[in-house]
């Protein structure tokens, strides 16, 4: 009768065990924490985050918690270039060309604001941005002006408030996409750099695009 116990806690001991480890491998897991969401996580292993979210269909993104179990994608199946990512989202973006401005707007073909413009392109190819320039540009990480590449966001200040109150996309060649600001009030090319106004504005840019 002995002998059948400790068989039976022996055989649960080692299931249990084997059950915790193969939660803590770190090869193709994630045990999340409370601040996590898709985005963050999939900016500390560097995945897409649209094939993280595939990945895990059983996971509410607005319900991340502590403890919550989230399968990486293999390397293998997530590799995109920061290049076809930044003409992905660069492509959605021109087609809304000549959307008109309103404060506000995020909606395609009637109409933007700057932010609503950026966060709805990029929302569009599996980001999570919010409609707020100031929000935006604490996501990412800082790029130099000297370091610019397409699909990187430039921002500037006080053109309306003060702080961080306008966002573009930079297309390279001193060129950005973006809703509003001086001239026509429409989604737009512009030329950046040089360009009195954006110079006195300028605050700085981010990169979201790995």
């Amino acid at each position: 009768m002995k002998k059948t116990i400790l068989s039976t806690v022996l055989v649960t001991s080692l299931f249990i065990s084997g059950i915790a480890s193969a939660s803590a491998s770190p090869s193709n897991r994630y045990i999340a924490t409370d601040v996590d969401t898709f985005w963050t996580i999939s900016q500390k292993f560097n995945i897409n985050l649209s094939i993280l979210q595939a990945a895990n269909p059983q996971v509410d993104p607005y319900n991340i918690y502590k403890g919550t179990s989230i399968q990486l994608p293999n390397p293998v199946s997530q590799k995109q270039s920061w290049n076809s990512k930044a003409d992905a989202i660069i492509a959605i973006g021109m087609k809304q060309l000549g959307t008109p401005y309103m404060f506000g707007g995020d909606t395609p073909g009637v109409a933007f604001d700057c932010s609503g413009f950026v966060q709805y392109v990029f929302n569009q190819n599996g980001f999570n941005l919010l409609h707020s320039a100031a929000l935006i540009s604490q996501m990412g990480v800082a790029v130099n002006k000297n370091d610019l590449r397409k699909g990187d966001l430039v921002f500037l200040q006080g053109t309306y408030t003060s702080g961080v109150s306008h966002v573009a996309i930079y297309l390279g060649n001193n060129k950005i996409l973006q809703a509003g600001t001086m001239g026509t009030r429409e989604v737009k090319i512009s030329t950046f750099f040089g360009t009195p106004y954006y110079d006195s504005h300028y605050w700085g840019a981010r990169r979201l695009i790995n």
